[in-house]
């Protein structure tokens, strides 16, 4: 049996070899390809099957999401006396884009930027015996350009979105009431409402610096290396895979799937894709997605709920992954995050997921979406864990009586 040291000194070879030969990996990039083209054939090595699939999006829609509703939202406020019904249009459209293609990663805006090819990376392992069950341990293998306000303010960031959101929502509801009144009520109800409304436009008003400080800082043109988010994960996938190639490793009853995907951080594009595909094939599978597993000062934990609380994973998920850590004697917290990854497009869809993440105190990682996010600043301890767990949470699965296999439940 290899020692915990070739284990790491393996992971962090992979990610010392992309970080060093390709480099930083924006979603649509000639790097992006490259890094997913790397695990195709390192999963070669070791994989039954292996698939390298092109997908398209629209990656350049992700900067617009935050800045073209700031943008409608100070144009609205400065139309909203003179062309009250245009006012209430842009307002309303920045509340869309806000609330379909930041929070919940529709993509209402994004065929109004150009089409780019990414690509989703996927690898099978069959068992040793018939399987009845499905697993899929997943990552994403593409990079996003550094934040400025969050690497100045951490979990800070979202007080500026709040900012920006509720300005959105408040102007909107206004420029409604405005539009309502100016066409039904008499003049007297107009002012009346004018008198109420006034003090909540001043505050509007004072919230435009702080919208134009998010519009200028809130993402960069200077991309990342990514080595914790996500080298981290995709380097424990890379050794699954290799662990997996021995016939003594493999599972009894668990065909098991290792999936990258692409575009992860402009909106789960990639995952959304290999979902819309496979839906069939998966949709009774346990999902394990790695992402950041690897920061400096951060702990385990195991995702309960995403986008500040408002998609639930897989309670069924969450609880065997805490069994696993447990009877391993691993640390692991659990709990939601601010953000999103992909086991929120397997959510959405009913399929059983949650994500393994490493996080501070304060629910973040000092190299999130920063130039520091490098593979100095990676912690081994977390890197074996998570290896320790995935390898665990597999003979979990495989040791599952078939008779207490049951299709996904989130109750």
């Amino acid at each position: 049996m290899e020692s915990r040291a070739e284990i790491i000194q393996r992971m962090r070879g992979h990610i010392r070899w992309i970080c060093d030969r390709i480099g930083p990996r924006p979603p649509g990039s000639d790097a992006e390809r490259k890094c997913a083209e790397y695990i195709r054939d390192e999963w070669r090595k070791h994989a039954d099957h292996t698939a390298l699939e092109v997908f398209t999006c629209h990656p350049d829609a992700y900067p617009a999401t935050f800045r073209l509703p700031i943008a409608l939202t100070i144009f609205s406020l400065c139309l909203y006396s003179l062309i009250p019904l245009l006012s209430f249009i842009l307002s309303t459209g920045s509340l869309l884009i806000l609330v379909f293609n930041l929070v919940l990663n529709r993509e209402l805006i994004d065929r109004a930027f150009p089409e780019k090819q990414s690509c989703n990376v996927q690898a099978k392992f069959a068992p040793r015996e018939t399987s009845d069950r499905t697993l899929i341990i997943s990552c994403h293998h593409d990079a996003n350009f550094a934040f400025p306000i969050v690497n100045r303010f951490g979990a800070g960031f979202g007080l500026f979105m709040a900012v920006v959101v509720l300005s959105s929502g408040l102007l909107t509801l206004l420029a409604f009431l405005q539009n309502l009144f100016s066409f039904t009520g008499p003049p007297s109800l107009l002012a009346g409402y004018q008198t109420i409304a006034f003090p909540f436009l001043v505050l509007l008003v004072a919230t435009v610096p702080i919208q134009l400080y998010v519009f200028l800082r809130v993402i960069s043109k200077e991309p990342v290396l990514g080595a914790n988010d996500n080298l981290s994960g995709v380097a424990n996938c890379l050794e699954l895979a290799a662990q997996l190639s021995r016939p003594e490793n493999r599972p009894e009853r668990t065909t098991v799937w290792l999936v990258s995907f692409g575009c992860e951080e402009f909106g789960i594009r990639g995952s959304k894709r290999f979902i819309e595909k496979y839906r069939n094939e998966i949709e009774d599978a346990y999902v394990l997605n790695l992402d950041m597993v690897g920061g400096q000062g951060t702990r385990l934990q195991v995702v309960t709920k995403e986008e500040r609380n408002l998609i639930r994973l897989s309670p069924e998920m969450v609880r065997r992954v805490e069994e696993t850590a447990r009877e391993q004697g691993i640390p692991l917290e659990k709990g939601p995050i601010i953000a999103f990854t992909d086991a929120m497009a397997f959510a959405r869809k009913g399929i059983r997921a949650t994500t393994l993440m490493s996080l501070d105190e304060k629910g973040m990682v000092d190299t999130y979406h920063s130039v520091e996010d490098r593979p100095e600043n990676l912690d081994d301890n977390l890197l074996f864990d998570t290896h320790r767990l995935c390898r665990a949470f597999l003979n979990h699965i495989d040791s599952i009586d078939p008779s207490d296999l049951k299709g996904p439940s989130f109750s």
